[in-house]
């Protein structure tokens, strides 16, 4: 999701969550693999519940779940209305699945809900399975959740396309025989995309 269909705000994320209390926020919060209680949330290791309480305690002040949230939800713009649009035609032909790094939070808190995209529609409006790291116990890029992806969606790898923007992500794809397209955040991906399946999967 972050990176891709959503720009990622590192710096922003880390000034949010440094304000309600998170001293070292620039260690812990990076653009692809988190340390520490937010990989923790991510792996699926601890709850929502849990994170603001272990938070708080190591911040040594409450940290409510509501400033949680929205320091949270800082890290990730909206989702362009034309990307969206975008995967709707996609669907029309092709399976789209999401394989994200993410944890419950800013998906129950946002993603999940009509404040998702300008038309007022879920994620789940977008994709026809969703695979999120904090519900399969394991992040990217480690080779076992892409082995959990497949076998419960039962793709065949070199029938796919996989997309992320994330180098390391993309090299356990390759190592698993996906065709792979690096994205870059922010980046308009769509005729990249569009050639690609056009010379890839006629």
């Amino acid at each position: 999701m972050g990176g891709v269909l959503v720009d990622v705000h590192r710096e922003r994320a880390i000034r949010k969550f440094k304000e309600i209390g998170v001293a070292d926020a620039d260690r812990l919060i990076d653009s692809y693999h988190h340390k520490g209680l937010f990989l923790d949330i991510e792996n699926g290791d601890i709850d929502t519940q849990s994170f603001c309480s272990l938070l708080s305690e190591q911040a040594g002040k409450n940290i409510s779940e509501h400033d949680v949230e929205q320091a949270w939800r800082s890290i990730v713009s909206d989702p362009p209305a034309y990307k969206l649009d975008f995967l709707t035609e996609l669907r029309k032909k092709y399976t789209l699945l999401m394989l994200s790094n993410n944890n419950p939070i800013l998906m129950d808190s946002w993603a999940f809900t009509n404040n998702f995209s300008p038309s007022g529609r879920p994620i789940t409006d977008y994709f026809d399975k969703l695979y999120f790291s904090y519900r399969m116990k394991c992040t990217k890029p480690d080779p076992l959740i892409f082995e959990k992806m497949i076998c419960d969606s039962g793709i065949r790898p070199e029938e796919s396309l996989f997309i992320d923007d994330g180098p390391h992500n993309i090299k356990t794809a390759q190592d698993l025989g996906f065709r792979t397209y690096l994205a870059l955040n922010g980046e308009d991906w769509r005729e990249n995309i569009s050639r690609l399946l056009v010379c890839s999967f006629p």
